[in-house]
């Protein structure tokens, strides 16, 4: 995979219904017309981005990511439009890796017209059967449980019969690559019922899991629920207990522990989410889609780095228009290469951060090498060597994963 490959993601805010604990940038849908005006504006947003590239020929990209929201919701004919112009607008390559999020609901084993509680009557047809998305060649499939309980608690509009149904009507439809979204740490939720949904998704025998602990998320109505008592956080021991639990299920079942919340078997690894952890180049197209790519790649008016180091620019986009806009100093990007680096758990390799940098890791950090010294000692924190005892790679042990963020916090 080249270094200068671009990741594209697209998100798609819209819903049938919103879930009560969901931070994300999404809402439900009001209309049909409203996700033709919204992709048309996509459409718009990639051509502008092409045109303002001050490169003379297009980025290769090797990865297409369809977020939301839900992106099942959208028309296969729309779909296909977006990625025709990227088709259009980039080098996509042979391969590429095509993810589209989907909830069970709008896989077609539930038509809407059955379910106009939830719908609203906002829409004037069933939902599109996933076949019909013949571009896409990745599926993540947002189960969170096999257990209705917990799906309730959840406000999932999904039942677990419907779950597993969605994902073998995926399989009978050709799809060879498909994730499993999983959710633990559920107030409420008790370790059989964890357990249970791990055997469950093992049992589909998927190429991907990515297993997450809830978080309650401020302003959202899960938030204010909390503050008002309803319910409590599940406690911390339980839920790293549930967490260990996954990655020794995971890996009893053959899946390699990749990534802190992800688990693939060999050669599934999800292509798009890895550029968020090494450093790679992406752009996001849509309302609050986050892009990172070289500064002076566009030539937009943005402000580039004033100096012979040309940093990322970190910049989302809102109504067509790039806010937050931001140019990472030389400093900023080793210290986001250091932290997402220690999401892996092949940890941050030393040779390839001087390839990138030009500088040794431990030198560019070594006004906060003392304060590793704890988690060195306590075993959290790993430095590997080779056999000639040079050190060579950073590693966050599965221990040590629960307090990770105090460790990538000090590269900050």
């Amino acid at each position: 995979m080249n270094n200068n490959n671009l990741g594209l993601y697209i998100h798609i805010p819209f819903c049938v219904r919103k879930c009560p604990y969901c931070g994300f940038y999404s809402a439900p849908l009001r209309c049909e017309e409203e996700l033709e005006a919204y992709k048309d504006r996509l459409v718009e947003e990639i051509d502008d981005f092409c045109k303002a590239q001050d490169v003379a020929e297009k980025r290769i990209v090797d990865s297409i990511f369809f977020g939301g929201g839900t992106p099942s919701i959208m028309p296969t004919e729309y779909i296909d439009e977006i990625l025709s112009v990227i088709n259009n607008s980039f080098h996509v390559t042979r391969d590429c890796e095509i993810t589209l999020e989907a909830n069970p609901f709008t896989m077609g084993t539930v038509p809407l017209a059955n379910n106009n509680e939830v719908s609203g009557e906002k829409f004037t047809s069933g939902t599109v059967p996933i076949a019909h998305f013949p571009a896409v060649n990745r599926l993540s499939i947002g189960v969170q449980s096999f257990d209705d309980d917990v799906l309730k608690t959840l406000g999932r509009i999904h039942t677990a019969d419907e779950a597993a149904k969605a994902f073998e009507m995926a399989r009978s439809d050709g799809f060879d690559n498909i994730n499993l979204d999983l959710m633990f740490g559920i107030p409420g939720q008790t370790m059989g019922q964890w357990t249970k949904t791990l055997e469950k998704a093992i049992a589909l025998n998927p190429e991907h899991i990515s297993f997450y602990s809830l978080q309650i998320e401020e302003g959202t109505p899960y938030y204010k629920r909390f503050m008002e008592g309803e319910f409590n956080e599940l406690p911390e021991e339980l839920d790293r207990d549930m967490y260990h639990t996954a990655i020794r299920m995971l890996k009893a079942a053959g899946y390699k522990h990749y990534e802190i919340s992800n688990a693939a078997k060999p050669g599934f690894e999800c292509r798009h989410n890895l550029k968020y952890w090494t450093g790679k180049e992406y752009v996001g197209f849509g309302d609050s889609a986050s892009s990172y790519i070289r500064a002076d790649a566009i030539t937009d008016g943005s402000k580039a780095a004033e100096s012979s180091y040309i940093g990322g620019m970190r910049y989302t986009m809102m109504n067509g228009e790039k806010t937050d806009v931001h140019v990472n100093s030389k400093f900023d990007d080793m210290s986001e290469y250091a932290f997402t680096g220690l999401r892996l758990t092949s940890g941050l390799n030393y040779g390839a951060f001087k390839s990138k940098f030009g500088i040794d890791f431990r030198e560019a950090f070594s006004d906060r090498w003392d304060e590793l010294k704890v988690f060195f000692e306590s075993g959290a924190l790993i430095q590997y060597v080779d056999n000639e005892g040079t050190p060579v790679n950073l590693v966050i042990s599965e221990q040590g994963i629960d307090i990770s963020n105090k460790i990538m916090a000090i590269f900050v």
